[in-house]
């Protein structure tokens, strides 16, 4: 009986010395509802593109923080802010203009600025973490051919019940934002 409680003191001393990652289960494409509304402002005949990101790496951009406004090692969660971004912005880039890698107008995204943040359900007893408010930020400069702007996006997403309805809805659902504000300004740059 003492192996197994010096064993668990072990096992906990060390998760709050060291920390570690969470990893929740995000997802990474768009939102049914958000592709109906991008169908809305698709522009015809105007593609397709292909797509240059600069950083190159930052469709893959995995980060690792902590929740907005909580101190403490154990916080560390991995927010896919550059893979679940990228993701929504090709899809619907692609439903709205058409993406092709080998098209003639080549549309780049220079990231200036991408950022996830988050909260946690409140409570003690929480065994698996539920983001009950998500935020993100996304600022570009955007150069097809010659035409050529910058622009920031923002979009805040609140769960009102403790606890969240998904884990990550409501940080998923910010990314939706985005995706759906990057591709409209695309969309309204191309005509």
């Amino acid at each position: 009986m003492r192996r197994i409680q010096f064993f668990i003191f072990i096992l906990g001393f060390s998760f709050f010395v060291s920390g570690c990652a969470v990893s929740l289960p995000f997802n990474n494409r768009v939102a049914y509802p958000t592709m109906q509304e991008a169908k809305s402002f698709s522009s015809i005949n105007k593609g397709p593109i292909a797509l240059n990101w600069v950083p190159s790496d930052f469709p893959k951009r995995i980060d690792v923080q902590g929740a907005s406004g909580y101190v403490g090692v154990a916080s560390q969660t991995r927010i896919p802010t550059g893979v679940a971004l990228a993701n929504r912005i090709t899809e619907l880039l692609d439903l709205t203009v058409g993406v092709n890698a080998s098209a003639s107008k080549v549309l780049t995204i220079k990231v200036i600025e991408a950022k996830s943040e988050f909260e946690y359900s409140a409570g003690i007893f929480n065994i698996t973490p539920a983001i009950d408010v998500g935020r993100c930020i996304f600022a570009g400069e955007f150069i097809l051919g010659n035409i050529r702007w910058s622009e920031k996006f923002t979009a805040e997403r609140k769960d009102p019940a403790i606890g969240g309805t998904s884990q990550t809805g409501e940080l998923e659902k910010t990314w939706d934002d985005i995706a759906l504000q990057v591709a409209r300004s695309v969309n309204q740059h191309m005509r």
